[in-house]
Formats: C-alpha cells, sequence, structure tokens
C-alpha cells in the first residue's frame, strides 16, 4: 500500500494570524449552516461554520456593507436639510468614511484568513480522501490476507490430518512388527536351546567314543612293547618276523593317529564356530582339548617306538649279519636263518 504524498499543513501560521488583534473588534456574526452543491466537499461550500467565527457569503456580506452604508447616506441627507447641523454632518461623514475603510480592512483581513482557511480545508479533505483511499486498500488487503489466512489454515489443518492418520498407521505397523519380533525371538531361543542341548549330547557322544578310542590304543602300544621286549629275548631270525609285523602295526596305528587327527582338525573347526553362539559347551570343548592332547602324546609314544623299531631293527641287522659271519668262518648253519 503506497502511503499518501499529501503533507500535512502546519497550522502554526493560521493560529497565529487568528490570535493577532487588528484596529477594532471583529463583528459578532450569526452562524449559518454551508450549503453543498455535491457531496464531495470540492468548491461547493459557500460559508465556514465555526464556534467562535462565522463567515457569511458574498452575498450576505454585500447586503451588510448596503446596509452599513444606506443609514449614512440617509442621515446626511436629512442633516443637510437642516442648517444648523452642517459641521455635524461633514464630521458624520468622515467618520462614516473611516468605518467603511476600517470595514473594508477587516473584510480584507476576514477574506485572507477566509482563504487561507478554505485551503487548509482543502488539505484536509484531500488527506481525508486519502486517507479513506488508504482505508479501503488496507481493508481489502485485510480481507485479501484472511483469506490467505483462511487458506493456509485449512491446508494446514488437512496436511495435520494427513499427518495424523500416516502416524496412526505406522504404529500399527510398528506394534505388529514387535509383536513379530517377539515371536521370532521367542522361536530363536527356544532352537537355540534345542541345538544347544543336541550338541553337548553329540559332544559327550564323540568324547567317549575318543576315550574309549585312545584306551584300546594304549592297550595296542602296551602289548606292542611287550612284543618287542618278547621278540628282543628270542632268535635273530624271529626277531625279525616280530619287528616286521611290529612295523606293520605302527603303520597301521599312524594310519589310524592319521584318522583321529582329521577328527580333531574338525572338532576344532566346529569349537570354532560355535565358540561365539553356544557359551555352555566349555566343559565338551575342554574335555575335546584334553583328548587332543591325549592323542599329541601317544603320537609322540608312536613316534619314540618307531626309533626304537628301527634301532632295534638296525642292531639285529647287525647282529645277524655277526653272527652270519661267524657261523660261516666255523661252518657252522644257523638254524631258522635262511642261507644265501
Amino acid at each position: 500500500m503506497s502511503k499518501s504524498n499529501t503533507k500535512v499543513r502546519k497550522l502554526g501560521a493560521i493560529r497565529q494570524l487568528l490570535k493577532t488583534p487588528v484596529k477594532d473588534e471583529i463583528p459578532k456574526l450569526s452562524s449559518f449552516h454551508a450549503a453543498s452543491s455535491s457531496g464531495d466537499g470540492k468548491g461547493g461550500m459557500v460559508g465556514i461554520t465555526g464556534s467562535a467565527l462565522a463567515v457569511p457569503p458574498q452575498k450576505e456580506k454585500n447586503a451588510a456593507r448596503e446596509k452599513e452604508t444606506k443609514p449614512s447616506s440617509v442621515s446626511i441627507k436629512s442633516d443637510s436639510g437642516k442648517s444648523d447641523s452642517a459641521s455635524s454632518t461633514k464630521s458624520q461623514e468622515l467618520s462614516d468614511k473611516k468605518e467603511i475603510q476600517d470595514l473594508k480592512a477587516r473584510e480584507r483581513d476576514l477574506l485572507k484568513q477566509i482563504s487561507s482557511l478554505q485551503k487548509l480545508v482543502d488539505d484536509l479533505q484531500e488527506q481525508i480522501r486519502n486517507k479513506e483511499v488508504e482505508v479501503v486498500s488496507l481493508q481489502d488487503q485485510i480481507l485479501r490476507q484472511e483469506e490467505s489466512h483462511k487458506a493456509a489454515l485449512l491446508e494446514e489443518r488437512t496436511s495435520h490430518d494427513a499427518t495424523r492418520s500416516e502416524r496412526d498407521h505406522l504404529l500399527k505397523e510398528l506394534e505388529k512388527l514387535k509383536a513379530e519380533v517377539k515371536a521370532i525371538r521367542e522361536e530363536n531361543v527356544k532352537k537355540m536351546e534345542e541345538l544347544k542341548k543336541e550338541l553337548e549330547e553329540k559332544h559327550s557322544l564323540e568324547i567317549a567314543e575318543k576315550d574309549k578310542e585312545i584306551k584300546i590304543r594304549d592297550e595296542k602300544l602296551n602289548r606292542l612293547k611287550m612284543q618287542m621286549a618278547d621278540a628282543l629275548k628270542g632268535n635273530s631270525w624271529e626277531r625279525q618276523q616280530q619287528l616286521e609285523e611290529l612295523t606293520k602295526e605302527l603303520g597301521r596305528l599312524q594310519e589310524e593317529a592319521d584318522g583321529l587327527r582329521m577328527k580333531l582338525k574338525s572338532f576344532k573347526t566346529l569349537k570354532n564356530n560355535t565358540a561365539g553362539g553356544c557359551g555352555n559347551c566349555q566343559e565338551s570343548l575342554g574335555k575335546v582339548e584334553k583328548f587332543q592332547l591325549a592323542v599329541k602324546e601317544r603320537d609322540a609314544t608312536i613316534k619314540d617306538l618307531k626309533a626304537l623299531v628301527t634301532k632295534s631293527e638296525k642292531q639285529l641287522t647287525q647282529q645277524d649279519e655277526l653272527l652270519k659271519s661267524w657261523a660261516d668262518s666255523k661252518g657252522h648253519k644257523i638254524p631258522g636263518y635262511p642261507g644265501k
């Protein structure tokens, strides 16, 4: 909205003019209502109404002037017929002229005041018209803003309703998902308990089986030791035969030990896979580790026995060679020893 460029006329100069005393006091005139030819207030004012001052229109001023001059002329005519009032008539004429001049001066002052006041009234009316235009424009702007705000409010309410509906839908979906997650968690816990129980039983059976196999191998090793001891006590050929059998037995034991190693390796892989998920399998895993340690000890024993068998075989071979050389030199034949 563009503001009016009309400047408000300051009333200080006019008020000062109204306060300036004149030679004679302005006669008090009767107040009257201003007649307007058109309702717009432009140039239609024939007079100014006020509580302190009322200025008559031009016609009334002329009539008043004639009334003021006519009594003087009548008085002059009446006085001219009298011979004894010639001097007084002249004095009266001078007085009337002076009064007329004063009245004309007052009239000019009043006309100036009227012109100033009329200009002030025109300025004020122009300001009023500008203010009315501004008020109408502001009212239109207020109405447009009101309509815009109503539309924005309606749109915001619609958006809020849609958001609220979407929120309620999402809350229902969330509750449904929570129920599904809870059911899945309970099912997984149940399955984990079953798997844990199954693994514990399987580990127990495998450990018992491995313990049994280790016990059997210990018995076989003890028999091998006894057979080797008995073989060293017999003749060289029988000992050689027994050593060959022992070597075969050791080879078979070695193959079984390799098989056990493979099983232990699979147990170790199973241990690594279940270490993070099954926290109650430590006892079973400890048994597996003990079993692994026992197998390593058995492997060391087998290795020692193989070294011993190799050493004994070498010694027996040397003894057989010496015995054969001695028998050949003496012409004896060793029974049970195949000749070349």
